[in-house]
């Protein structure tokens, strides 16, 4: 079985994504400085961009264990040798040195700590890779899957742009392969399970592969979230068409919420910054990499 994904001509549109919404929905200033951050005034481009480059030590735990899987996916597709456990962890370990030290953190830009614990993120590092490897999950894709590993799609190139009722959307995805009439879907997370809203993103993973792949009957793909920290955990659930058809009327109502802000919804150009209001829970503002010019310039 044979999964494509089509490529898309540039168009300047917004296209709705889970995380787009989501930071939509929390905070519509953060929403605007990600987003149109070219449109800020009484900031410098470089510095928005200073800002918007900012990591944090979560967010680069689960870069480090994505790409460690990912190229543990790849390195089988080349070569069904049994996995040397210790030298795949030294890598995981020896990227995380890399990322950290290239990367700037925004637990320092803001002081919440002079030096980053990177110990402790090589712990979580260990005990994630280590709670795959000793998974059934591992041993499933590794003795079952493994068969069909030249029809792999491991993290498809782009942005995962797609179209849902006809409208724009990412859905990114991180590793596709088929088994016997299925399709599977994987995502892994290294953060913590939120169940409603990755449920979004397994509904928007198994609606972009079915447009991509209109010969395949829908409820045949398969998409699962896994946890890998503290323990192997997973999200996933029988989609029917039902579910599908209410997640695309979903995208089409919260696409045209955030073109309610958009001046020029063809060209994607925002509404004045007074339209986009912070967000009074301020328990989210400790994340946001934009508290500089929030609270000091823009007050």
């Amino acid at each position: 079985m044979k999964i494509k994904f089509e490529r898309y001509p540039f168009t300047p549109i917004l296209g709705w994504s889970s995380s787009r919404f989501d930071l939509f929905s929390q905070c519509k200033r953060h929403y605007y400085y990600n987003y149109y951050t070219k449109f800020v005034k009484d900031v410098s481009p470089a510095q928005m961009q200073r800002l918007k480059k900012l990591t944090s030590v979560p967010l680069e735990i689960g870069n480090v264990v994505h790409t460690v899987v990912e190229e543990l996916l790849r390195r089988f597709q080349k070569s069904h040798a049994p996995l040397n456990e210790e030298k795949f962890i030294q890598y995981g370990l020896d990227l995380c040195d890399k990322y950290f030290e290239s990367k700037e953190f925004l637990e320092i830009y803001y002081k919440y700590t002079e030096s980053i614990d990177r110990d402790s993120a090589k712990e979580r590092i260990l005990i994630s890779l280590k709670n795959f490897l000793r998974s059934p999950l591992y041993n499933w894709i590794f003795t079952t899957a493994i068969h069909e590993s030249d029809t792999w799609v491991i993290e498809p190139e782009g942005y995962g742009e797609t179209r849902i009722a006809g409208l724009k959307a990412y859905c990114k995805m991180d590793f596709l392969f088929p088994v016997g009439d299925e399709v599977h879907i994987l995502d892994w997370k290294s953060g913590k399970k939120q169940e409603e809203k990755h449920r979004a993103q397994l509904l928007g993973y198994a609606l972009a592969a079915s447009v991509n792949n209109p010969s395949i009957d829908r409820t045949k793909f398969i998409p699962r979230i896994i946890y890998m920290y503290p323990s192997l955990d997973e999200l996933s659930f029988c989609i029917t068409e039902q579910d599908l058809t209410h997640f695309e009327e979903t995208v089409k109502i919260q696409t045209e919420m955030m073109h309610a802000f958009c001046d020029n919804i063809e060209q994607n150009i925002p509404k004045p910054f007074h339209c986009f209001e912070k967000t009074n829970f301020t328990a989210l503002c400790s994340n946001c990499s934009f508290q500089e010019p929030c609270r000091t310039v823009h007050g």
